[in-house]
């Protein structure tokens, strides 16, 4: 399937205001080219986060796909809450403007609706109905968040009439039979147009008169025509059907062949390699080839036995992909590799956690970039081994190894660098930092970015310019959190129904 990407929108100046995404999800940025909003599909939904255009990238809002988050002044105060057991909306001294829960919702024609900043409305309704508005320099893009509604009333709570109080049968509920057989008659409506539609019997004799009806088979009926008309010259290929005997003894019962395969059960006429087509005998000729590496008969893939007429290239049974596992660095021997390491490599330590799904995302990236830096490393040629060539000279990466921390198994980085933000990338070039963020090139973290991100710190290294000593992050906005934990704290007697 082909996925269209729309055209990223830009603003005046020329800059990037809207980059999208293949998933649906996009990134926009102010001119001045600091990030204003992230919206990343994540399952179902989307996780949304909002910043300021400030130095700090103050985060102004935080969603998940389960419409739970926050907005948040400046200072980095709690403005808005939404919880599954309901929201509030607070002054910035902290006091509750307005409060919510499941059972006491919002009205539904009054709306929050709060400027988070000169750039950024947001209306919010309840946890499915959530609408954000980002305007810079006269471009607008809308985003609308939260949870699924669909998907928060298919609970057969909403079809709930009252709740027995006394009684043996105390506590269970009475429904609405008429909502329940309407929910019903949507779920058979939903599957019969879901359901894939019985294919009426083609046609298989026409006629001068039906042809005239239906002018776009004329060239199908002409096609076909033609082919009977090369099966009775003879151009068809028979090698297959008159070679059982080869095939049987050169491709033997240890080979994953065709001969009763357990895809092909329940067809008597594809169980053995007689059945393989003949209108193309070049993939006889393959099958029966004998391969120049270990002079065994090539097996055949996963593809031939599907009949789909393709086989396996002919690289060998040593053949590897070029994917190499990251070195993994424990926090008492981080110092130690870091200074062993050539004093002209830069190396990129990857802090990365399991339980994160971009860092998960992004491992196997790495991994596959680790083992072409060992190819080049060991200056291969590729070829023999099936492994690709080395890369040109004006392709050449960046003389750089890669290494891996599994933040989960330790707080050592964290608390010497107050990390907040995974996956995080340190450089280090000679012994020194030169480099620390959790984003490359700007505001990715792509391979692409990563050599750009490489090449730039080498330079820069190389003349001189480190990070200072007793490098930190200042203050997260990962950290909004935790600053208005007291008054989440207070609205806890509110927010219970």
């Amino acid at each position: 399937m082909v996925v269209n990407i729309p055209e990223p929108k830009v603003h005046p100046s020329g800059n990037v205001f809207v980059k999208y995404s293949a998933d649906g999800g996009s990134f926009a940025y102010y001119p001045s080219g600091r990030m204003a909003c992230a919206y990343e599909r994540m399952g179902a939904g989307y996780y949304c986060f909002i910043y300021a255009d400030n130095a700090k990238g103050s985060t102004l809002l935080a969603f998940d796909p389960a419409g739970c988050g926050y907005c948040s002044f400046l200072n980095g105060k709690p403005r808005l809450t939404s919880q599954k057991t309901g929201g509030t909306l607070c002054e910035e001294s902290g006091s509750i403007i307005r409060s919510w829960s499941t059972m006491k919702p919002l009205k539904a024609g009054s709306p929050v609706d709060i400027d988070l900043s000169a750039n950024v409305r947001v209306t919010f309704q309840s946890r499915q109905l959530i609408h954000v508005k980002l305007s810079v320099a006269g471009l607008v893009e809308e985003y609308d968040l939260g949870e699924v509604p669909k998907m928060a009333n298919s609970s057969y709570m909403g079809k709930v009439v009252r709740q027995i109080k006394d009684g043996p049968e105390r506590g269970k509920y009475i429904l609405d039979i008429d909502k329940c057989r309407q929910a019903a008659q949507e779920n058979r409506e939903r599957r019969e147009a879901m359901a894939m539609k019985e294919i009426e019997v083609a046609k298989t004799n026409f006629d001068e008169e039906f042809m005239q009806k239906h002018k776009d088979l004329r060239p199908i009926v002409t096609s076909t025509s033609d082919l009977q008309a090369s099966v009775g010259r003879g151009e068809w290929s028979v090698d297959v059907f008159v070679s059982k005997s080869e095939m049987a003894r050169t491709l033997s019962d240890s080979f994953p062949t065709l001969s009763m395969g357990d895809s092909l059960k329940g067809n008597p006429h594809v169980n053995t390699l007689a059945s393989l087509p003949a209108t193309k005998p070049d993939v006889l000729d393959a099958l029966l080839k004998k391969s120049s590496i270990d002079g065994r008969a090539l097996p055949l893939s996963s593809a031939i036995k599907g009949a789909s007429g393709r086989y396996r290239p002919e690289h060998g049974a040593h053949y590897s992909l070029p994917r190499k596992r990251l070195l993994e660095l424990k926090g008492k021997d981080f110092d130690d590799h870091i200074k062993d390491q050539p004093p002209t490599t830069l190396v990129v330590v990857c802090c990365l956690a399991g339980y994160v799904p971009a860092c998960r995302r992004l491992e196997p990236v790495l991994e596959m970039l680790n083992g072409e830096l060992e190819k080049q490393a060991g200056g291969g040629e590729g070829g023999g081994d099936g492994a690709p060539p080395a890369p040109s000279a004006a392709a050449a990466l960046p003389n750089m190894c890669l290494r891996k921390v599994e933040m989960s198994e330790s707080r050592f980085l964290r608390d010497r660098f107050n990390i907040n933000t995974l996956p995080m990338f340190l450089m280090y070039y000679g012994g020194k930092l030169a480099y620390a963020s959790s984003t490359l090139n700007g505001y990715g973290t792509s391979k692409d970015d990563l050599l750009a991100q490489a090449r730039e710190t080498l330079q820069a290294a190389q003349r001189g310019s480190f990070l200072p000593e007793g490098f930190k992050f200042g203050l997260s906005d990962d950290n909004n959190t935790s600053d208005f934990k007291g008054t989440l704290s207070a609205t806890t007697s509110v927010l219970k129904p």
